[in-house]
């Protein structure tokens, strides 16, 4: 309107000074807001408050170069002509617009009150006007770059735009990323504005380098930089390939990051910055204060040995958790913390933390006392034995973490003694060895093989010893070394000495059963044997629902009459998940023995433990036996309790007539035999408790209690 206004009023010699007018009144604003500044790369480090604590200090001055550090750093005090434009990814951009300047200012009429406003603040005070825009082009690159500069502005000929509108496009083309510099022009022409978009491309991408990241795998920076070798630089894609690189650092729980980048004459450099552990620092608690204690009980290396985090290495979180986990496994401490802190000598590329563990040690000693079943303790009946225990543990002997136990059990016929002393961690080897020194004196019945048949009852007119029943005394001493041999496998390896004694229920030493079989491997009343013995056992931590068991056992003859026999043992458990309230439990137990087998050292079958509907050791006994079980569990809305259905086989592979004696053709076992039923499984504080039915091959019932899995 104005325009058309000034048009009409003027006279013919003011056509030309009227129809410039409005775009000089353009061009003033332009000056004011614009002149000498442009759309271009910009410094600024990378900061997140989630890396505080690296303590870095931000550049001061703007880098000439072309470089990648992050929105949000202050720069040099010196004015810049640069207007910073903060957006996601983050580009610092700024126009400049290459326009003559000296628009004639009237002087103020004498006498007249004159205004201290700025010309600035008149400007925002007035509406925007709208300068209509006669053509638009692109300058500076052709092809496909031109291409995408085009669509990218929403500015067409023949319309009006205000100055906002204007700074906008420019915006949105220097957003594309493909652009160095962007910077408007305006042209006047009889028909209008001519705007001119004046563009820089970025260089082409001809090499790509990563410093600073010593975990990060050159295959990942290639993959994630994969499109750009060869081409125009994208900051947009640059952007989100520096973003996939910090998800890697963390997904992996690493304290890292690309901290930076510099782009000059073709060639990219990350630099990378990860969080070296500076030092770790011990700091015992008092439980009472929570203050620091003065004389902690625990050895400082006896922590510090469970620790995968050490100085010089990068700080990575789930290493930390890892650690915490080992700490807290030993036993010693009720609570274990972890605190970070920024290193006095941390740098901006060279980050670097300190850690301070929190621990706060509980009592590790005490007697206690306890009870318990024995499932072999009544020989032929199903109902188990009772056991009371006594014992005193220290957990922390000397503080270092070594175990000292004395305990003893009596029950109705089983009475053991026991000192039992364990380095869990021997002279902090890097293999994690543990030893286990043990001393037992036991006391055990020999009635699941040597028992009183089923069929004779409690009659006792065989002529044997009085009531029949076998009791087996074992002096034993030994040492067992177990190391973890990968991550699912760990194994054992022992040595021992054993003496094992044959006695009636009075004490008295024997050597021939009730049927006048002979009991032991020698002709008197005890065997001794030296044994070495190794274990593998396969448990995967994720997956806890299969376990494996394998051992042999081989007896040395170091003198004559000792025995010499091999023990091969395996076991396999399986569970199989059928839904969110029912379980399929798998079993199977296999076992055989070569040489001098005393008939006491035989393969006991049947039993709760065994083929349920059976008395213990009621299928038989051999120098070779197969065990199976399968098992169905639902849990019920009770809480604690669930249901149970099953079936259990085992036999002696015909192996039975091969023991000295034949104990088991003698008293009529079969020598295989299954079981089926069903029962209850009760959680209770001292582990699960069985109560379950089970009928046999003969389809005789028997009801069985136990505790544990079985």
């Amino acid at each position: 309107l104005k325009y058309q206004d000034a048009r009409m009023s003027a006279g013919k010699d003011d056509f030309g000074r009227a129809l410039f007018r409005p775009l000089e009144f353009l061009l003033q604003r332009i000056v004011v807001e614009l002149t000498h500044t442009r759309h271009g790369w910009a410094s600024g480090l990378r900061h997140s408050d989630s890396c505080r604590v690296w303590g870095g200090r931000r550049s001061s001055s703007a880098d000439r170069k072309s470089t990648g550090r992050r929105v949000g750093s202050p720069q040099s005090n010196t004015p810049q002509p640069r207007l910073y434009v903060r957006s996601n990814p983050p580009f610092l951009a700024a126009m400049s617009l290459s326009i003559p300047t000296g628009a004639p200012s009237a002087a103020p009429s004498a006498g007249k009150p004159t205004s201290d406003a700025t010309p600035q603040a008149k400007l925002k005070s007035e509406p925007e006007d709208r300068i209509l825009i006669s053509e638009v082009e692109v300058v500076g690159c052709d092809g496909e770059l031109q291409k995408i500069a085009q669509e990218a502005l929403t500015t067409r000929p023949n319309f009006a735009y205000t100055l906002e509108e204007v700074k906008a496009d420019v915006r949105r083309v220097f957003a594309t990323g493909w652009f160095s510099e962007v910077s408007p022009d305006a042209e006047d022409t009889r028909d209008g504005v001519k705007l001119r978009i004046r563009v820089r491309p970025n260089e082409e991408v001809r090499s790509l380098s990563a410093v600073g990241g010593s975990l990060l795998p050159t295959s990942v920076v290639q993959q994630a930089f994969e499109d750009m070798p060869g081409r125009t630089l994208n900051l947009r894609s640059l952007q989100k390939a520096i973003a996939t690189l910090d998800a890697w650092y963390h997904d992996r729980g690493i304290m890292g990051m690309v901290s930076d980048y510099t782009f000059d004459q073709g060639q990219l450099q990350l630099q990378c910055a990860e969080a070296v552990v500076g030092s770790i620092t011990l700091r015992f608690l008092d439980p009472k204060t929570g203050q620091p204690a003065d004389r902690p009980r625990t050895r400082p290396h006896i922590v510090t040995r469970h620790l995968a985090t050490k100085p010089g290495a990068v700080y990575n979180l789930r290493t930390v958790r890892r650690d915490i986990n080992a700490v807290y496994s030993t036993g010693l401490f009720e609570d274990v913390n972890v605190s970070t802190r920024e290193a006095d000598d941390s740098k901006e590329f060279a980050p670097k933390v300190d850690l301070v563990l929190d621990l706060l040690e509980r009592r590790t000693g005490g007697l206690s006392a306890g009870g318990g079943l024995s499932a072999t303790a009544a020989g032929e009946g199903a109902w188990p034995g009772l056991i009371g225990s006594f014992s005193y543990n220290e957990r922390n002997l000397f503080g270092i973490n070594q175990r000292l136990s004395v305990s003893a059990e009596i029950g109705q016929v089983d009475k053991l003694f026991r000192i039992t002393h364990t380095d869990p961690w021997v002279n902090s080897d890097p293999h994690r060895t543990s030893r286990t020194i043990h001393i037992m004196n036991n006391r055990t019945s020999g009635n699941l093989i040597h028992g009183r048949a089923e069929a004779d009852g409690d009659d006792s007119t065989a002529g044997g010893p009085s009531g029949g029943g076998v009791l087996l005394g074992r002096l034993q001493g030994g040492v067992e070394w177990q190391r973890p041999l990968s991550e699912r496998w760990s194994g054992s390896l022992s040595a021992s000495c054993q003496r094992t004694r044959c006695m009636d229920e009075r004490g008295l030493p024997i050597t021939h059963d009730l049927y006048h079989a002979p009991i032991t491997f020698s002709a008197n009343n005890n065997d001794t044997a030296l044994l070495a013995s190794a274990t593998a056992t396969f448990s995967d931590p994720r997956d806890v629902d299969t376990h494996a068991v394998l051992s042999m056992e081989q007896a040395l003859p170091l003198r004559r009459e000792w025995l010499h026999y091999t023990r091969i043992k395996a076991r396999l458990d399986k569970a199989l998940r059928l839904g969110p309230y029912l379980g399929l439990y798998l079993r199977g137990r296999a076992g055989a023995v070569l040489g001098d087998l005393p008939p006491y050292e035989a393969f006991p079958i049947g039993g709760t433990n065994s083929v349920r509907g059976y008395a213990e050791g009621g299928v038989g006994s051999g120098r070779h036996s197969v065990e199976t079980s399968a098992e169905m569990r639902a849990l019920l809305p009770v809480k604690q309790l669930c249901a149970t259905a099953f079936f259990d086989f085992g036999s002696d592979l015909g192996s039975g007539p091969a023991v000295i004696g034949d104990p088991a053709g003698v008293r009529g076992k079969p020598g295989y035999g299954y079981g089926f039923g069903g029962g209850v499984r009760v959680d209770s504080p001292v582990g699960p408790v069985r109560l379950e039915y089970a009928w046999n091959a003969n389809r005789e019932g028997r009801f069985h209690v136990g505790l544990g899995y079985g």
